[in-house]
């Protein structure tokens, strides 16, 4: 099956639409780590379930959803990817790429938030959480699975940073320059045939794409109009922990890090919250583990 996403990469546009979690099936555990801190008696919204929601509504969760599409396009998309699609629900939001906020235009709504590989996506990341905060109850919840770069296709890019991050919102990005679509394109990789790999892979990871394919994508981010979806944004654990803190001492959020969890696969779990304790570790140690911790991933 991941051979088969792999593929897809290679022919599909827009990219990659949160294709780590296409991958598989989500076992309980991991799903168990993403929803333990939340209400789930509560009002809850998934941001971009997609074809494989963490809440169904089927099973009772007092859940609302937001997507890029309504049901019946979701159904055309991943039944053309191969996906099973039965999973998909009605969703209640179409965001059209802008302000989640602005879309449900709804204060102080959400017991609890859940995406699960959105925000590595999100143009103004710094939008987004301010967003989220909005839309929460004061004591509210927004719980994140995120990418590692260092076992997924994103293997040969560059940290992102909190100047990067700060500047996006600025520039009230909206959707990925075109330069990003190019450096996704050409550092876009697999190892053994897979765009995920375990901790313990032995393979050399390798390019999926060359630059001839780069480059016509960068054409196409320069002249078109149509959405070109990426990786906007590469973390490792640590580095994702220095930008949500410098954001929350920059007074630009007020969430800070409730809980965080790397179980040592390709991704990483964090809860945050307005009352949440914040990381532990100071800007020099993050800085330092996450120079650690980026060092040597594509050898």
């Amino acid at each position: 099956m991941l051979r088969g996403a792999a593929k897809a990469i290679a022919r599909q546009i827009p990219p990659i639409g949160r294709l780590i979690r296409l991958i598989r099936q989500p076992p309980r555990d991991r799903r168990d780590v993403i929803l333990r801190n939340l209400d789930l008696d509560g009002l809850g919204l998934e941001i971009g379930p997609s074809h494989n929601p963490l809440l169904p509504k089927s099973q009772g969760y007092r859940v609302e959803t937001i997507d890029h599409a309504d049901a019946n396009h979701l159904r055309e998309k991943y039944r053309a990817l191969g996906q099973d699609v039965g999973r998909i629900e009605e969703v209640d939001y179409v965001s059209g790429g802008g302000s989640i906020f602005e879309t449900i235009g709804k204060p102080g709504r959400y017991d609890y938030i859940v995406a699960s590989h959105v925000i590595e996506h999100i143009p103004d990341i710094l939008g987004f959480l301010q967003d989220c905060e909005r839309l929460l109850k004061p004591n509210g919840h927004v719980s994140l699975a995120v990418p590692d770069k260092r076992y997924c296709f994103d293997v040969f890019q560059a940290l992102s940073t909190t100047g990067q991050v700060l500047q996006a919102h600025i520039d009230h990005a909206s959707r990925p320059d075109p330069g990003t679509i190019f450096d996704h394109f050409a550092n876009c990789a697999n190892r053994g045939g897979q765009i995920t790999w375990p901790v313990e892979s032995k393979e050399k990871p390798c390019f999926i794409h060359d630059l001839t394919k780069a480059a016509e994508l960068y054409e196409k981010g320069r002249s078109g109009t149509e959405y070109l979806d990426a990786h906007i944004w590469r973390f490792v654990p640590s580095s994702f922990r220095l930008i949500i803190n410098d954001l929350n001492t920059l007074k630009e959020i007020s969430l800070r890090e409730l809980s965080f969890m790397v179980p040592g696969g390709f991704e990483f779990f964090v809860t945050l919250s307005r009352g949440g304790p914040g990381c532990r570790h100071d800007r020099l140690t993050l800085a330092r583990q996450a120079l650690s911790e980026h060092a040597a991933v594509a050898s």
